[in-house]
């Protein structure tokens, strides 16, 4: 392959999956790497002298060096200056990555003033007790309520209005960087959207992120993948549990200053017992203490123990140790 620019891009292909249509030399591009509207976590810079160029994933938090000649052995003026190559175009796409985290914050405030303080007999209280915690109050006070949140495809096709649940994803400085959105009806079942559970663009990193449902106590706190999968665990063991939101931000989670044990309560699935296993390593190596609670039953979650109420006492006596 001649052309650096296809060479390029069949390199950026061959990692993230997805590449833009056109390259330009000298030019900082971004674009997507998944399926969602308005994703451009993918960027990449072909250098002028096309040479060589870096690629990435903000998402993935990740990047790649690329050279056009990468067989051939390099002179000490050519690594100088791919390396002052790699330090501009770095600078480039912090700055650029920086505002549009800022643009995207200030989108998060907005929503965030037209949130409201849950009170019985609203659409997520409703809801809440449609999965099992009728009667559970108060509830976080993380979750919030949106009377008439948009709701817009993929696409970009504006489908209505809903209430929704809403809650923050935060760093463990409290630092807001993205909103999870939990599509409602008026009478608390999901909405009829194609996905009912969405994020908003985010603030900053979300790696490490959470949803603050509950404080450690006594420097134990819990983690778990959903907001209703640690409310059940919350419930089933006594232990102030978070959400992760995923289990790939469960697996990369930072935990609070001053936590001494951990319990994660994993989903019996593989990605589940991969990322809790991930965890439990972090954190082992810093030094704390760490259990992994999983349900028996393959597939299972802790909803799904909560909803059953036969295996909580064992699940409470081992969170407790």
């Amino acid at each position: 392959m001649h052309d650096p620019a296809q060479a390029f891009k069949a390199a950026i292909l061959a990692t993230l999956g997805n590449a833009p249509e056109a390259i330009e030399p000298g030019k900082l591009h971004r674009f997507p790497t998944s399926d969602k509207r308005g994703d451009n976590a993918g960027w990449c810079k072909l250098f002028a002298d096309c040479r060589g160029g870096v690629f990435g994933c903000y998402r993935a938090g990740m990047s790649e060096t690329w050279r056009a000649d990468r067989d051939r052995p390099m002179t000490r003026q050519q690594r100088a200056e791919l390396a002052r190559q790699i330090a501009d175009a770095t600078v480039e796409r912090e700055r650029q990555q920086r505002q549009q985290w800022a643009g995207n914050g200030r989108r998060i405030a907005k929503l965030q003033a037209e949130l409201v303080p849950l009170v019985p007999g609203d659409p997520v209280t409703l809801y809440l007790k449609r999965r099992g915690f009728g009667g559970v109050w108060p509830l976080p006070a993380s979750l919030r309520l949106h009377r008439a949140l948009p709701y817009w495809t993929e696409e970009g096709e504006k489908l209505g209005t809903f209430p929704a649940m809403v809650a923050p994803l935060v760093t463990t400085g409290g630092r807001v960087v993205a909103l999870h959105r939990t599509y409602l009806t008026a009478d608390g079942r999901k909405a009829d959207v194609p996905t009912v559970k969405k994020l908003t663009a985010t603030a900053g990193p979300l790696a490490g992120a959470f949803i603050p449902l509950h404080a450690p106590q006594r420097g134990v706190i819990g983690m778990a993948e959903g907001i209703e999968t640690a409310l059940a665990a919350w419930l089933a063991s006594g232990v102030p549990t978070v959400a992760a939101y995923s289990a790939g931000n469960l697996a990369a989670w930072q935990w609070p200053a001053g936590v001494q044990r951990v319990v994660i309560f994993a989903d019996n699935d593989r990605a589940g017992r991969e990322a809790a296993d991930t965890l439990k390593a972090r954190v082992l190596a810093a030094g704390l203490r760490c259990a992994v609670l999983t349900p028996t039953d393959d597939g299972a979650d802790w909803c799904d123990v909560w909803a059953q109420r036969g295996a909580v006492t064992v699940a409470a006596s081992e969170a407790a140790a």
